[in-house]
């Protein structure tokens, strides 16, 4: 890999207009502003009870919900705490409009989190386009900007804030949204609280959480331990996470030491064919997929509140992931002739190391005051961060058990030892200008500069060696409008950015496709992503009653980057020249707890092709002339693996003070299968899935709780891919017949589960 240099820049004349008015807008108001205005001197307005959001990834920039140019989505402690999901991921499936989970590891600690067309999931070789965020650090992981669920502690979390759109202000993979998480504290979340549990597939869960303050000082401490078995053969996980923060708050001073630990064993064995799962629906097609995640994160926090109504923000943090892997499959070989008598499948064992440590800083300064006789609530924010990984992986041979199993066999030859580095140093600013009691203006941008570089260290594949550089500023504008006082309506536009990573970078050759987790190549360069969003909606309450909310949105992507398939769990990153994603969000809900509380929303997202791309077949092999080397995806063709349609209703009846019922459904509408890019096959079907739940506070302190998922035990699958089966009915692996046939690989949903437990909670406290 030669040295490049790759700057995304403008495309067409609207997007120039954009970042200038947002550059030159917030330049002036930053250089413009007056502390010593006397009307600023008593500090930020007092809000009351008005419903505030932060609008930025540090603390210090509350603004009223109704002056954001979006629909944001929240959830709180409370809230995760009665829906017992097993992540956080899970949790705003369950809860947020527009959210879709499938599960194409089959394991409830690694989901593919959809939003908008886009996702955040723990696999590479999925194109990442949300962001998340844990007490303003990023935690997309460095290499591959991949999000493992399972190491957010969630006992510990006190809120969750789902931001549509490719905001700039949260910088890398915001392309359809950011996800952003707030820890608790002794002060926030005193006194101790326990759950324990047990349901099916050996499910057992085990959580405790401490909450202290003594002056200026708190602590909290939070444990969490989950284990099962699996729905699925050979399917076990264990969950172990340690959250604990120190703080001290002195009046206009805040400081926190917060550390995460986590030591999980995930197994998830994926997609099968159709015709195994008709058979068996417990069955996996070959194991194990082992993954063994061991994180160590420490963040230390502090905001000041400075004259004038400044506060001035900041976080350090340091994050070591160390992750390994093993991977027992099937892999064909031809002998590179199109003679079939020499044409078998072996046992491929592939293991992985990583070691990722990530350390940044973040600095914000704040305001919330009048300027102009307008109030302005301002920030202005440097983000500075680098990773480091150190990644290899090996191959042995292995041998098929009956059951489609591999056991390594012989010793492990080391094929990829690299040192991947990525830089990332930023500069937002951001400012919500209140122009009239009902008009509110927010003006935003953010410029980048990202270098990522690859060595190798065998010694042996230089040409692996090299350093890319992206740069880009990314505006956004929007503006709300209360029509009346229980009615707003907004619109805004914003750009987001992505650049490759040292995943897509080194494998990006068709020539040279590589296995995920990937062995690298040299590979030509790759181009940074960048999404343009527009949306425009209305919100509103009705009679005290109910609140509603009605939204558009499109998503215009440049230069996309998509894994494709060329069959055996190989391929390759390209840029795709031209997509979008774009829809409807409806949603409606009770607006105060009551005897009966309930929800209902409902999403559309057309995810298309907007240009013509000529894509390998991920089932074409030279030893079948007779299947197509390529497919053509057309302009208006879906893309695959993303539901067009989503509802989701709800209700819990409070009976009394002790007892509530309620129930949940969720309906999905169909998907194309990953490998039909052009549309021409049958499609993966929807499926509607209802859930119950009870709780029963039989003491002051004490509450039991009951769920039931899948009640009606529905047999559906939430993902689908075309490959070749490598196995005959007997599982033997198929020798001299060509590749195998070309089947339709589907993700098995879980079938009814329970789940039964008993929470102590002094005082009943919520």
């Amino acid at each position: 890999m030669g040295k490049s240099r790759k700057c995304a820049g403008p495309a067409w004349p609207t997007a120039w207009v954009a970042r200038v008015v947002a550059l030159a807008s917030t330049t002036i108001v930053a250089l413009t502003f007056d502390p010593g205005n006397s009307q600023a001197q008593a500090g930020p307005t007092e809000l009351g009870t008005v419903d505030v959001i932060d609008t930025a990834p540090l603390p210090g920039t509350v603004t009223p919900r109704d002056a954001v140019p979006t629909h944001i989505q929240t959830g709180t402690a409370r809230q995760i705490a009665d829906e017992r999901a097993a992540t956080i991921g899970e949790f705003i499936n369950n809860r947020f409009g527009g959210v879709y989970i499938n599960e194409a590891q089959s394991n409830r600690y690694q989901p593919d989190v959809l939003y908008r067309g886009f996702v955040a999931s723990p696999l590479l070789g999925n194109p990442i386009g949300l962001s998340v965020f844990i007490d303003g650090v990023r935690v997309n992981e460095s290499f591959g900007d991949a999000v493992l669920w399972d190491l957010i502690p969630q006992a510990a979390i006190e809120s969750v804030n789902l931001i549509p759109g490719s905001n700039p202000v949260y910088g890398l993979n915001t392309l359809g949204g950011a996800l952003t998480l707030r820890t608790k504290s002794g002060r926030t979340s005193p006194g101790v609280t326990a759950t324990a549990g047990f349901g099916s597939f050996g499910r057992r869960d085990l959580e405790a959480s401490y909450g202290h303050v003594d002056g200026a000082f708190d602590a909290f401490l939070s444990v969490e331990r989950q284990k099962d078995d699996g729905w699925r053969d050979h399917s076990p996980s264990d969950v172990r996470r340690v959250f604990g923060k120190l703080g001290w708050s002195s009046g206009r001073t805040d400081l926190s030491l917060s550390l995460t630990h986590a030591d999980n064993e995930l197994t998830g064995n994926g997609l099968v064919p159709e015709s195994l799962y008709r058979q068996r629906r417990e069955a996996v097609y070959t194991y194990p997929d082992l993954t063994e995640p061991r994180l160590s994160f420490i963040t230390l926090a502090g905001s000041h509140q400075l004259d004038a109504g400044w506060t001035l923000s900041s976080n350090v943090y340091y994050r070591r992931l160390k992750i390994r892997t093993a991977n027992g499959d099937a892999e064909f070989d031809d002998e590179g002739t199109l003679d079939l008598a020499d044409d078998s499948y072996s046992a491929e064992f592939r293991g992985t190391q990583s070691t990722q440590t990530t350390t940044g800083v973040g600095v914000q300064l704040s305001r919330d005051g009048m300027w102009a006789g307008r109030r302005n609530r301002f920030a202005v924010g440097l983000g500075i961060d680098h990773g480091k990984t150190r990644f290899q992986q090996s191959e042995q041979e292995g041998v098929f058990t009956s059951d489609r199993g591999v056991e390594p066999a012989g010793d492990p030859e080391l094929g990829t030892d690299v040192i991947g580095r990525n830089r990332y140093q930023s500069l937002y600013l951001t400012d919500v200008v209140s122009v009239t009691d009902r008009l509110d203006v927010t003006i935003s941008a953010r410029y980048m500069i990202a270098r990522v570089s690859i060595d190798d260290q065998t010694g042996a594949e230089e040409e692996l060696n090299g350093s890319h550089r992206f740069q880009r500023l990314a505006p956004a504008l929007g503006a709300t409008y209360r029509l009346r006082p229980r009615l707003t309506i907004y619109g805004g536009y914003n750009e987001g950015f992505r650049v490759p990573t040292a995943v897509e970078l080194t494998c990006a050759d068709p020539t040279a496709p590589c296995s995920l987790p990937v062995a690298f190549v040299a590979d030509p360069p790759l181009k940074a992503v960048v999404v343009r969003t527009f949306e425009a909606g209305a919100r509103g309450r009705a009679f005290d009653l109910v609140r509603w909310n009605a939204g558009l949105f499109r998503s215009d992507l440049r230069d996309d980057i998509l894994f494709t398939s060329t069959g055996a769990g190989q391929g390759f990153f390209s840029n795709v020249p031209r997509t979008r994603r774009e829809g409807i969000e409806l949603g409606v809900a009770s607006d105060r707890r009551g005897r009966f509380d309930w929800f209902a929303n409902y999403s559309y997202t057309r995810a298309t092709y907007r240009t013509e791309v000529e894509l390998f077949n991920g089932v074409a092999t030279p030893s079948d002339p007779s299947t197509p080397a390529t497919t053509t995806a057309r302009s208006g063709n879906r893309l695959p693996g993303i539901p067009s349609h989503l509802m989701k209703a709800g209700g819990r009846w409070n009976i009394d003070d002790r007892f509530s019922v309620g129930s949940t459904v969720n309906v999905v509408g169909d998907q194309v299968f990953r490998g039909d890019e052009s549309n021409s096959q049958p499609r993966l079907g929807g499926y509607t899935v209802f859930n119950l739940q009870a709780d029963y506070r039989f003491l002051p302190s004490w509450r039991l709780f009951g769920r039931v998922n899948n009640v009606f035990d529905k047999r559906y699958a939430s993902l689908g891919a075309y490959n070749r089966v490598a196995f005959n009915a007997d599982s033997e692996p198929l020798e001299g017949v060509g590749p195998g046939p070309v089947s339709r690989f589907v993700s098995p949903g879980m079938p009814r589960s329970f789940w039964l437990g008993i929470e102590y909670r002094p005082g009943g406290r919520d």
